[in-house]
């Protein structure tokens, strides 16, 4: 069923996500979300704040402690989110219905405190995908828990290269990974060398981005090492993105990007050709080898302070859902 009445998205966000694909929507999350899943932070990653000789680690990829779930952490962006999707009856609330403080770190390396780096060599462009109708990922989201400035680590995306994507998983039905290339290597999914319009996400803390899944994002180098923090929290559709709607009116916004992209009003005769999979990101493993550590170091923090340990982990590791992406 189409959308009647948008309440989040306003008509020129609508269009930027059509012409872009990507709209922020700014202080999306309430300061006091902001404020519980930051508070601890530097406890947990045992660092001085203070002192960067301490930063021992240039990006850290931190596991989840606490939750809360999306539409309650961050309502606007969520009412967003379910403009983008074609209405919240099409979201998986069975799946990552929730929003962790499972944080993305970057603080910078001296290294970089003077150099530059072309966006084109960031050397991290990637995106969530896996066949052109996908669902898995319905978008990609960033939270910002920090303010972010220019050249302080904010996350590159690259919004003509979208293209390059959608066309690329249309020539290739049998689906792709993240890092898939051509059979001989010659072109990989992104083509980012091709890309010419390169923009470097900033904002403030509560701000939160909505990407087209196939937008390439990339990690940028923190020049001026201001410590920045996000998040990237899923958010997954119950059946495959529907490129092939009896209605017109019933595409969603996504849906409408992809298809403008291809020049095509719908796909009547495109079909996959292979199985429908999940993925655990390469990150889990090392986000599951951090939880007790993060753990020790807040409980010893508890016996300084007496304040409690605020951690779904006290007790020992919980599983986490398998995530895919």
């Amino acid at each position: 069923m189409a959308i009647s009445e948008y309440k989040y998205l306003s008509a020129e966000q609508r269009a930027q996500f059509l012409e872009q694909g990507w709209v922020k929507i700014p202080q999306a999350v309430p300061p006091e979300n902001i404020a519980r899943f930051t508070e601890d932070v530097w406890i947990r990653l045992g660092f001085d704040p203070n002192d960067k000789a301490t930063w021992t680690k240039e990006k850290i990829h931190m596991p989840r402690h606490r939750e809360i779930p999306t539409k309650d952490f961050m309502p606007k962006a969520w009412g967003a989110m379910c403009e983008l999707l074609g209405g919240d009856e099409r979201i998986d609330k069975t799946l990552f219905e929730s929003c962790g403080d499972s944080l993305i770190v970057n603080l910078g390396t001296e290294e970089w405190e003077d150099n530059q780096v072309d966006p084109k060599d960031l050397g991290n462009w990637h995106m969530f995908t896996h066949f052109l109708d996908s669902g898995e990922q319905g978008l990609t989201v960033i939270v910002l828990f920090n303010d972010i400035k220019p050249r302080a680590g904010g996350t590159y995306i690259a919004p003509d290269g979208i293209s390059n994507v959608i066309q690329w998983l249309y020539e290739h039905p049998e689906g792709a990974d993240v890092f898939a290339q051509d059979p001989d290597g010659s072109r990989s999914i992104c083509s980012i060398q091709s890309c010419t319009n390169f923009v470097e996400l900033t904002g403030e803390a509560g701000d939160v981005v909505l990407l087209h899944p196939f937008m390439p994002h990339s990690a940028s180098k923190n020049h001026l090492r201001i410590p920045r923090f996000i998040t990237n929290p899923p958010v997954t559709l119950k059946e495959p993105f529907n490129l092939n709607r009896e209605n017109p009116l019933d595409y969603s916004l996504v849906e409408q990007k992809t298809l403008r992209i291809l020049g095509v009003n719908s796909l009547p005769d495109w079909h996959i050709k292979g199985e429908r999979r999940r993925f655990t990101p390469r990150t889990r493993a090392g986000k599951d080898a951090m939880i007790m550590e993060e753990v020790a170091r807040m409980k010893a923090h508890a016996l300084k302070t007496g304040r409690p340990v605020d951690s779904m982990h006290l007790n020992g590791p919980v599983p986490y859902q398998v995530v895919i992406g």
